[in-house]
């Protein structure tokens, strides 16, 4: 099977990706970035219109890539719940609802 090959030569594409948008959040005080696979996500504190510009100036560079922006004071992000609690970020765990809470 590739699918290992396929998953490493993925992450050396997406580390590129990963680095450019560190770098415009690192500037930013409390800001958060992390990625699972081939899903990012981030905070951001600045104004839209910045995160617009961002997301173009890597959509020209990445054409393929698709972005889903949610704008709010909470999210479901695979399987942990965040929250922005007056500056702070809560968390816990996200169970879907239609996955059993627990295996056997």
């Amino acid at each position: 099977s590739n699918s290992g090959l396929i998953e490493t030569l993925s992450n050396i594409y997406l580390n590129r990706m990963d680095n450019f948008l560190i770098d415009q959040s690192s500037t930013k005080q409390n800001e958060f970035y992390g990625r699972y696979q081939n899903q990012i996500f981030f905070t951001w504190n600045q104004s839209l219109n910045e995160l617009e510009q961002i997301l173009k100036s890597m959509k020209s560079e990445y054409h393929h890539l698709s972005f889903d922006i949610h704008i709010g004071k909470n999210l479901n992000y695979l399987d942990l719940y965040l929250e922005n609690r007056h500056g702070l970020l809560y968390s816990r765990v996200h169970h879907q609802p239609n996955q059993q809470p627990y295996t056997l």
